[in-house]
């Protein structure tokens, strides 16, 4: 079976009162207990790829902040499914904006009747450093539909690695979209486009190659990675003072 990219956006977070249940040790989390309604303070998307590398930027929606970014991380992830039929997922974080000590990332994954995923499982708090339970709702925006051209049905990870500047970082396009996210001795960088096809936008151009978030001291190849139509395995891209490499492509 041919594994696809996702591009996931989460529809809404909420913190759970059941802080003496830890999915870490695989124990049962019990959120019938919920303190307040859900909310979502952040644009939170992210991009995943047949091999199961990932992005994740959650950014702010207020635009007055002077750091939008609430929290940024990127490496890799894997799904079990359990012989009692409950479906777990971890993400390792290779880059995290937050810390170089990342706790353990895991949830329980359950799918919704209208094809929603509900996360549920326990994280550290990145404004408060504590520990917490939370439940999230995700939903897959649409990939590129078969009739949409080549260029917007391909996949890209680029990673770079400098360990003697301190530096690490990974981009994801997926179709029209691109993340990346960059961590060069504690300085972070984070960048999200958005290309739109022509037929999709009332612009005269073919497309747009439009920067949603953007922040950061260094410069990352989301625009440069957007604009290209064909990539070959380990390609490298210039960007600043740092060489990147293709390590996926695919098309679906």
């Amino acid at each position: 079976m041919t594994n696809f990219p996702s591009i996931s956006l989460r529809k809404h977070y909420r913190k759970v009162n059941t802080s003496h249940h830890c999915l870490h040790t695989k124990s049962t989390v019990d959120l019938t207990q919920v303190p307040g309604e859900p909310e979502e303070l952040t644009s939170t998307i992210v991009l995943t790829s047949p091999d199961r590398f990932y992005v994740d930027i959650r950014a702010f929606k207020k635009a007055d902040l002077s750091n939008p970014i609430q929290w940024a991380f990127a490496g890799t992830s894997e799904s079990v499914r359990e012989s009692n039929g409950r479906c777990f997922s971890t993400w390792h974080h290779w880059i995290d904006s937050q810390t170089d000590d990342p706790a353990l990332d895991r949830g329980e994954m359950i799918t919704q009747d209208d094809g929603d995923v509900l996360e549920k499982g326990t994280t550290v708090d990145p404004d408060t450093g504590e520990e917490e339970s939370y439940e999230e709702l995700w939903t897959d925006l649409p990939l590129a539909s078969g009739s949409a051209s080549e260029h917007s049905r391909i996949c890209v990870v680029l990673r770079a690695e400098e360990v003697e500047k301190g530096m690490r970082g990974m981009v994801i396009r997926i179709g029209g979209w691109c993340q990346g996210i960059m961590k060069k001795n504690g300085a972070v960088s984070v960048e999200r486009r958005q290309r739109v096809e022509h037929g999709e936008t009332n612009n005269q151009d073919s497309k747009q190659n439009s920067t949603t978030l953007r922040t950061g001291p260094d410069a990352l190849p989301c625009k440069h990675i957007l604009e290209l139509d064909k990539f070959e395995p380990s390609k490298k891209v210039d960007c600043g003072a740092f060489i990147w490499k293709v390590i996926e492509i695919s098309t679906w």
